[in-house]
């Protein structure tokens, strides 16, 4: 499954293959909202990522730009179906 079906099909956050912050259409990548540690693919089996252009790709990665503020919706949207207790028990830290 490439990038696109994947977010179409699986992403719990955005099902929309557009940047979630600036909704271009071009250059995209699938971005997991919960990352680093062995959390991406845990975030892959929860739907926890989304679309982002390069551009944002590169600045949240390169700055940090987003990137608490998608932790925190990541968190919000695992909650929905699930607890704060497993939340924190499967990441291991609450991202508010």
């Amino acid at each position: 499954m490439n990038s696109r079906e994947k977010i179409e099909k699986l992403s719990k956050m955005s099902n929309k293959w557009e940047c979630f912050i600036c909704h271009s259409t071009l250059n995209l990548d699938l971005h997991h909202c919960i990352h680093g540690s062995g959390r991406k693919p845990l975030a892959d089996e929860d739907g926890l990522f989304v679309a982002l252009c390069r551009v944002h790709h590169a600045r949240l990665h390169d700055f940090g730009e987003y990137d608490g503020e998608l932790k925190a919706l990541a968190q919000i949207t695992y909650v929905k179906e699930h607890s704060r207790e497993e939340f924190l028990k499967r990441y291991g830290r609450f991202y508010e």
